[in-house]
C-alpha cells in the first residue's frame, strides 16, 4: 500500500472519529440522551472502529500516525473553548473526572503493536474493551442497586455481574474460534479471564479501565495460551494468595481495600509477563513509597492510586519500547525501579536518614543481583554500573535539592525522574548500536 493511501486512511479515520463525536451530539441533543449513553455510543463506536485497524493497517507507521493524531484531537478537544455544548461534550459530559478517551486510544496503539500476528490477543481485549465496559456501565447506571465505594465515587455489583458475562461469553467465543485450545480449558480460561478483567475494571478510575482492562487481558492471553488446566489453576491460586495477603496487610500497611487489590493485580501482571525475580525492585518502589508517604505525607487525595498508576505507565512504556525495538529492555526497566524506590527513601525525614543510608546500597546491589539473574541478551547495551551510579546519584540529588516539588504529584514526578538516566541509556545505545549483518 502506497504512503498517499495510508495517509489517507489515517485523514479518513481521524474524520470518522470527529463525525462520530458530531453525530452522537446531534441524536443526543435532538433524542434527549443522557450524557453517559451518549459518552457510551461513542466508545462502542471507536471500539469497534479499532477492530478493523489490523485488516486497515498493513504497516506500523501510519498506525502509529493515527494514535498519535487521535491522542493530539483529543486533548485539543479537552480545551476550554472545545469544550462545554461543543462536540467534546459527549464524551467529556459526565461530572466525574475521567481520561477514559486518552486510555483508549493508548491501549488501542499498544494492542495493535504487541498482538502481530496473532488476532485473537488483539480482538478479544478490544470487544471487552467496546461491549463488557458499556454494558457494564449501562447496567449499572439503570439498573444499579447495590453500590460499593472506591476511591473516586461508587460502582455498583450490577454493574460488575453483567460485565463478568459478557466478558465470559465473549472470550469462550472467541477462544474457540480463533485457537485451538481444548475445549475444558476454554471454559477454565474465559471464568479466569472475565473474573480478572470484572475484579480490573471495579477497581478502574478516572478511566483508568480503558488502559487497565483490555491491556491486562491481553498479557494474560498471551502468557497463557499454551498453558495447562492445572498450571492455569495454580495461577488462579497464586493470585488470590496475593490478593488475601494484600488484604491481610493492608490495615497494617495504611491501604485502603481498593488500593491493596490493585497492587496485588499489579504485581500479578509483572510476574505473569516477566520473571518472578523482576517484580522486586517494583514492589520495593512501593514499600519506599509507603514509608514517605507515612513520614512526609504529600498532598495528593489518593497517592497510592497515583502510584499504581504511574508504576503500570512505566512498566507498560518499557514493555512497548521493548517490543517495539526489538531490544530487550529489562534492565532499563528495573534501572527506573529502583531509582523510583531510592527517591521515595531520599524523601524521608532526617530523623530517618540511617533507613535511607541502608536501603539505597540494598537497593543498588539489588538492581545488579536482579539483572545477573536475567537472560545474556538483556545485556546488549554493556556495563550497567555506570548508569546505575548516574541514575542513583541524580534521585539523590534532585530529591535533596528540592523535596518540596514532589509533596504535589509526588508519584507522577518521581517516576518520571527515575526514567531519565534509564531512557538516555536505552536510547544511546540504542543509536549507536552495530546492525546486525
Amino acid at each position: 500500500m502506497s504512503v498517499a493511501v495510508n495517509l489517507l486512511l489515517v485523514a479518513g479515520s481521524i474524520s470518522a472519529m470527529l463525525g462520530l463525536l458530531a453525530g452522537v451530539k446531534w441524536l443526543g441533543s435532538r433524542h434527549g440522551l443522557s450524557v453517559e449513553l451518549q459518552r457510551k455510543c461513542v466508545h462502542v463506536g471507536t471500539g469497534l472502529y479499532a477492530l478493523t485497524l489490523p485488516l486497515t493497517f498493513s504497516e506500523r507507521w501510519p498506525a502509529l500516525l493515527l494514535i498519535a493524531l487521535s491522542l493530539l484531537v483529543l486533548l485539543g478537544l479537552r480545551m476550554r473553548r472545545f469544550a462545554g455544548d461543543g462536540i467534546s461534550s459527549a464524551v467529556h459530559g459526565v461530572a466525574r473526572k475521567s481520561y477514559g478517551e486518552l486510555f483508549l486510544a493508548l491501549s488501542v496503539g499498544f494492542l495493535f503493536f504487541a498482538s502481530q500476528g496473532q488476532p485473537v490477543l488483539y480482538a478479544l481485549p478490544i470487544l471487552v474493551l467496546t461491549l463488557s465496559d458499556a454494558a457494564a456501565a449501562l447496567t449499572g447506571t439503570r439498573y444499579g442497586r447495590k453500590h460499593f465505594q472506591v476511591e473516586a465515587g461508587t460502582k455498583t455489583w450490577e454493574g460488575v455481574t453483567m460485565f463478568f458475562l459478557v466478558t465470559w461469553i465473549l472470550a469462550m467465543t472467541l477462544l474457540l474460534m480463533m485457537t485451538e485450545m481444548d475445549r475444558s480449558k476454554v471454559v477454565l480460561f474465559s471464568v479466569m479471564i472475565a473474573a480478572f478483567g470484572a475484579l480490573v475494571e471495579a477497581d478502574s478510575w478516572r478511566g483508568f479501565d480503558n488502559l487497565f482492562v483490555p491491556i491486562g487481558i491481553h498479557l494474560l492471553l498471551a502468557n497463557n495460551l499454551d498453558t495447562v488446566p492445572l498450571a492455569l489453576g495454580l495461577l488462579v491460586l497464586a493470585f488470590l494468595a496475593m490478593l488475601a495477603f494484600m488484604l491481610a496487610f493492608a490495615p497494617l500497611l495504611g491501604l485502603t481495600n481498593h488500593a491493596a487489590r490493585a497492587y496485588a493485580v499489579l504485581i500479578f501482571l509483572i510476574c505473569a509477563v516477566t520473571a518472578p525475580h523482576n517484580a522486586i525492585l517494583p514492589v520495593a518502589a512501593v514499600f519506599t513509597h509507603i514509608l514517605a508517604r507515612n513520614a512526609r505525607p504529600c498532598r495528593s487525595p489518593y497517592p497510592d492510586l497515583d502510584l499504581i498508576a504511574a508504576m503500570s505507565g512505566t512498566a507498560l512504556f518499557w514493555l512497548f519500547l521493548g517490543d517495539y525495538t526489538g531490544q530487550n529492555a529489562l534492565n532499563a526497566y528495573n534501572l527506573s525501579f529502583a531509582g523510583a524506590a531510592i527517591a521515595f527513601l531520599a524523601l524521608m525525614p532526617r530523623r530517618l536518614v540511617l533507613l535511607t543510608a541502608i536501603g539505597v546500597p540494598a537497593i543498588g546491589g539489588s538492581l545488579f543481583l536482579i539483572a545477573s539473574a536475567n537472560p545474556a541478551h538483556s545485556h546488549w547495551h554493556g556495563p550497567l554500573w555506570p548508569w546505575a551510579l548516574g541514575s542513583i546519584a541524580l534521585c539523590l540529588a534532585v530529591i535533596s535539592a528540592m523535596p518540596a516539588w514532589f509533596d504535589r504529584y509526588r508519584a507522577p514526578r518521581i517516576m518520571a525522574l527515575s526514567l531519565a538516566v534509564p531512557l538516555t541509556l536505552f536510547v544511546a545505545k540504542l543509536a549507536t548500536r552495530t546492525p546486525l549483518t
